[in-house]
């Protein structure tokens, strides 16, 4: 990691005050007046700087790692690599200054140590397939990663991983997160690698089989996915119930993470019809990615509910009626924040059919069912444009058109989300919950975790994780 450059300067006054209790002698204005803060990377070997007086003697003083004076007004310091894995950590430097005719001066820097997002990435990719390692390299380019955090994992399936070598392929995942450093808290597989897995977890239908899951379920789980049977709780969703409104607020996920007995990862893949769509992919997430920053996202928020109007009187978990509770919590939230234009449909008939409405221009963020594996070519997709369709197949295959979240993608999505098969309603996000998140701060990867009540099952995301629309 390159090392920090932090400078800690301002104009002290340097006249002819006295130092009270001193007899007299002058305050020279040997270190800046106040104190200063900055922020480090751990692991790291960071330049520190003041605005000092070139004639005092500095003395360096910090509460973790090493501090060494290199030259007038520059430190070097170590700091540890064991630090804010999970969220920053906040740690002080002190400095002292004295010089012949001059009272004693000091400054507190107070240093947050930390991991941008980026630095928590390890980015999978399949070195047998022709193009995989073209998207990792343009994943890198995106985010400014470092080379290894690119993991190759080698794969003769691209599409359904036998369960069988699921231990061995997270073995090697493992082994790239241990090389990158014990902050890891997302994994990117990209266009190449499989995102289904077989013979690994019961069906939560009960028939006794081992159902076809996602892959990436799987990988969020760490090494406890190699030896799970079952279908789970998620041990980061955050409650929430659409019905009553009621929600706990978005958390940073290393606040989450900390607290946990096992380690968890937020993983959502950069994908597409081949190589070139994934970059495609990328392309349109870093358009996304300006816009935000400079608050000029913009489009309308549609939403298609089934149930009609009034919502269902009932909110049971898993069943059609919590899901349409999902649309009408998303539609009440967009229409209360008032950011965007919302389209709000109840009927049966989904977009795109008669009388429901015919076209989806514009179309910045959707929530919405149901139809067994289809796509009403309606939408036109704004930049940054995140939607997912609750079915049973909408990510049944996420490489071709015909699938909801594979057509999204092919016209233009920037992300998207689905089940690679039968989910049963419990185990979709909480679509209410999921575009909530975002708008509190969250980036579409914890946004999708933190509101999936089900680990190891159905569920792939498709997008970059650490796209954040509300970073502010």
């Amino acid at each position: 990691m390159t090392p920090l450059l932090l400078m800690l300067a301002c104009t002290p006054d340097k006249g002819g005050d006295t130092a009270p209790g001193d007899g007299g002698s002058a305050i020279c204005g040997l270190l800046p007046a106040g104190d200063g803060e900055g922020r480090a990377t751990p692991g790291t070997t960071a330049t520190v700087q003041v605005d000092a007086d070139p004639q005092a003697t500095l003395a360096w003083r910090a509460d973790v790692g090493t501090i060494t004076g290199t030259e007038p007004g520059t430190a070097a310091w170590e700091v540890p690599g064991d630090l804010a894995i999970h969220t920053d950590e906040l740690h002080h430097l002190t400095v002292t200054a004295t010089r012949d005719g001059c009272p004693t001066e000091q400054v507190d820097l107070a240093m947050s140590l930390g991991f941008d997002d980026p630095q928590r990435v390890v980015v999978l990719y399949n070195p047998t397939v022709d193009g995989s390692l073209a998207v990792a390299q343009a994943y890198q380019a995106l985010h400014g990663l470092e080379d290894g955090q690119l993991c190759p994992m080698s794969s003769a399936e691209t599409v359904t991983l036998p369960g069988a070598e699921l231990p061995a392929l997270v073995d090697t995942v493992q082994a790239c997160i241990d090389a990158v450093g014990p902050q890891v808290h997302y994994l990117v597989p990209v266009w190449g690698l499989p995102y289904k897995v077989t013979d690994r977890i019961d069906d939560l239908g009960g028939s006794g089989a081992k159902a076809t899951v996602s892959l990436d379920a799987l990988l969020a789980a760490g090494p406890a996915g190699t030896t799970a049977t079952a279908a789970d709780w998620s041990p980061v969703w955050q409650t929430g119930d659409s019905m009553a409104g009621s929600y706990d607020p978005y958390l940073p996920f290393g606040e989450l993470r900390q607290d946990l007995a096992e380690p968890f990862y937020l993983v959502a893949r950069i994908d597409g019809v081949d190589s070139a769509a994934a970059i495609a992919l990328l392309e349109r997430t870093r358009q996304a990615m300006d816009l935000a920053a400079a608050g000029a996202l913009a489009g309308t928020v549609y939403v298609d509910a089934r149930f009609g109007d009034p919502p269902p009187a009932t909110d049971s978990f898993g069943s059609y009626e919590s899901g349409d509770w999902n649309m009408w919590g998303t539609a009440t939230l967009f229409q209360e924040l008032g950011w965007y234009d919302v389209v709000f449909d109840t009927n049966e008939a989904e977009l795109g059919t008669d009388p429901a409405p015919l076209t989806a221009p514009d179309a910045l963020y959707y929530a919405g069912w149901y139809s067994y594996y289809n796509y009403n070519d309606v939408f036109t997709w704004a930049p940054g444009a995140i939607g997912g369709h609750l079915d049973s197949c909408s990510a049944c295959d996420i490489r071709a058109e015909g699938t909801w979240s594979g057509s999204a993608l092919v016209r233009g999505i920037t992300a998207t989300f689905g089940a690679v098969s039968e989910p049963y309603v419990a185990g979709m996000p909480e679509y209410d919950q999921l575009f909530r998140y975002l708008t509190e701060g969250a980036s579409f990867g914890e946004a999708a975790y933190e509101s999936t009540r089900v680990e190891l099952w159905m569920m792939v995301f498709v997008g970059d994780p650490l796209y954040r629309p509300y970073a502010g």
